[in-house]
């Protein structure tokens, strides 16, 4: 028995196929947010994908969240994860280690320009700046750790 795939196919239609697979919009690069129906921020990385800043009993949360059309408007669907400020800045702190890992296999990432750092506050932790790549503060970390125990 053979499925309609191969049934086109064998009919001389299957250049045709690939024209219909799903595609997924690349991240333009645009950085500006936008406001959701909720009056949460929001930036798209792509077309039914999107980090948002939201509030959920008091707490501010960053979601990556996958959403679905219905008469007209996007909703959030299931498939996505909220992390409150503490696990978001726990996967932030881990970016330079995932960065190297991906590197390792093979990947290569733009990195992303901060252009308003400067104008931030710290939370009181601040180390000062470290002038070297990423993998040697992360190198220069790990050594401080073990020379501690």
């Amino acid at each position: 028995m053979t499925s309609r795939k191969r049934s086109s196919e064998s009919q001389g239609l299957g250049e045709d196929v690939g024209i219909h697979s799903k595609k997924s919009k690349a991240n333009t690069g645009e950085t500006t947010s936008k406001v959701d129906t909720n009056g949460d921020r929001y930036w798209e990385i792509s077309k039914m994908r999107r980090v948002t800043i939201s509030s959920f009993r008091g707490k501010n949360m960053v979601n990556v969240r996958e959403y679905y059309e219905k008469d007209g408007q996007e909703l959030p669907g299931k498939k996505g994860i909220s992390m409150p400020m503490d696990q978001f800045s726990a996967l932030i702190k881990l970016l330079p280690d995932i960065e190297q890992a991906l590197k390792q296999q093979g990947e290569s990432l733009p990195r992303p320009i901060y252009s308003s750092c400067a104008d931030q506050p710290g939370d009181g932790n601040d180390e000062p700046e470290r002038t070297a790549s990423p993998y040697k503060q992360n190198i220069e970390a790990t050594s401080d750790e073990e020379s501690e125990a």
